[in-house]
């Protein structure tokens, strides 16, 4: 029996020999076909990530809960605080924190289109200010690049402290160094602690004009302030939006789906 094998094996490799361009034609199909199965299926998965990337963002997959009012407009703050909506406050970040898929979520005020922000005879022209709370650093991966973040003791002593993005220490500082330099928000001196940045890879993909506007914000520089210190700055407390981290890509709608509807049974309780 054992012969028989060997015998059957020596007269298949006596074939394949004997005609040997036949079977090295063959042999070269099935690895082109191979290979071309499998350059297609990682051009494929390649395209849908980059398709993901440019469609939701990466990097951080963070998603924004904003308030917004008749006609699905964000609320704009500096018109006036939209009436019956509460101040959140840490038990419903914690909650939001702890639905299924978040990583981590934060609390933020916010104003676009500043123009009353000031280093000297410098205004920081477009932008945002950020009232953020503990966790919004982290949350939305910013790392830093000169100086430090905020720190509990800043929150609790209420100290007029600030942070800016390299886009907003461009425009107010130039070539000087930002840290320990004091701004004016409104008539409200801070003091800058820190510079922040985010990797090329946690920047918002922009595509679209819809796109453009939601960031350009974000493209004109950002100054974050602690957000106890928001009321010193204006005098009363806001509303705030949410942004969310979630465990990945896949689930970014779900996870800002889950958190609007929290939110909206918060403010409707």
């Amino acid at each position: 029996c054992i012969r028989d094998r060997l015998e059957n094996i020596r007269l298949s490799f006596q074939g394949v020999w004997s005609h040997r361009l036949r079977s090295f034609l063959t042999m070269l199909g099935i690895i082109i076909g191979i290979a071309a199965i499998i350059a297609i299926v990682s051009t494929i998965k390649g395209t849908n990530e980059q398709i993901k990337k440019n469609l939701i963002g990466s990097g951080t997959n963070t998603t924004t809960v904003q308030l917004t009012e008749s006609g699905n407009y964000p609320a704009e703050m500096e018109y006036g605080i939209p009436k019956g909506i509460p101040v959140l406050d840490d038990a419903m970040r914690e909650q939001l924190a702890e639905l299924s898929h978040v990583k981590d979520a934060s609390l933020y005020m916010s104003r676009t289109q500043v123009d009353y922000i000031y280093y000297n005879s410098t205004v920081l022209s477009g932008g945002q200010l950020i009232g953020a709370d503990s966790h919004y650093l982290g949350t939305c991966g910013y790392v830093m690049k000169k100086g430090r973040g905020f720190t509990e003791s800043d929150y609790e002593k209420y100290r007029k402290v600030a942070v800016v993005d390299s886009v907003a220490a461009d425009s107010l500082f130039g070539n000087e160094n930002p840290v320990g330099k004091t701004i004016e928000i409104g008539a409200e001196p801070y003091i800058i602690v820190g510079v922040i940045t985010q990797s090329e890879d946690n920047m918002p993909k922009i595509n679209t004009l819809s796109e453009y506007e939601e960031y350009s914000q974000t493209i004109m520089g950002s100054v974050m302030i602690p957000d106890t210190t928001w009321p010193v700055a204006f005098k009363f407390d806001q509303p705030q939006n949410v942004t969310v981290r979630a465990d990945s890509t896949d689930n970014m709608s779900s996870v800002g789906k889950a958190a609007e509807d929290v939110l909206n049974t918060g403010i409707q309780n």
